[in-house]
């Protein structure tokens, strides 16, 4: 049997080279490594754009915050998301002055059900109220993007995809990510001491 550590990782000669030239340029943030990462980072999920953050928490809320200007949300208005995930994406959701509503997901998949949110959506006094569908394709599961993508459109929604725990995922030839109007990713490195404390 193997044993497999959360958080343990290896450093080699190259990543530790690379760590220490940008520690040693005096600059953290905002450099040259920030700029060619966003632009690799953009082609291989295959969008156009990538923009970096703190966190995939900073992401999703940077996210809500650009689909409330861009669509005229309002304060209030209603997310459909998924009741099974890290507490962030919920967390990004009310922090962003908007409301997490919860719809269920499949039980092999742990993906959000598209059928839900139709029913959510068709049982709603004012369907109106809800303005974003956030799924979140966990542990690298895909949801299906194109039943949510055709909800979104049927009732005017915007679809905006966590994908903090799918890097590289796959989804009908494309990779998640690259599915929606937006999406976010998460970077967040856990490491393991072996004396038992542990950083982030």
């Amino acid at each position: 049997m193997m044993k497999v550590q959360v958080g343990d990782f290896i450093l080699g000669p190259e990543e530790k080279e690379a760590i220490n030239k940008v520690l040693d340029s005096g600059r953290i943030s905002e450099g040259p490594n920030v700029k060619k990462f966003e632009d690799e980072w953009a082609k291989y999920i295959g969008t156009k754009y990538s923009v970096l953050f703190s966190s995939g928490t900073a992401a999703i809320m940077a996210g809500l915050t650009a689909l409330k200007h861009l669509k005229n949300i309002k304060e209030g208005s209603k997310v459909i998301t998924s009741p099974v995930t890290y507490i962030a994406t919920a967390n990004a959701i009310v922090k962003s002055n908007l409301q997490p509503v919860f719809v269920d997901i499949d039980k092999e998949t742990f993906s959000i059900l598209p059928e839900k949110i139709e029913e959510v959506l068709k049982n709603a006094k004012n369907p109106k109220e809800y303005s974003i569908i956030l799924p979140v394709h966990l542990m690298g599961y895909p949801c299906d993007m194109e039943k949510i993508n055709k909800i979104a459109e049927k009732y005017g929604l915007s679809t905006f995809e966590d994908s903090a725990q799918a890097h590289g995922s796959m989804y009908k030839g494309k990779k998640t990510g690259s599915l929606s109007l937006l999406s976010d990713f998460s970077f967040i490195l856990r490491i393991t001491f072996k004396r038992g404390k542990w950083g982030q």
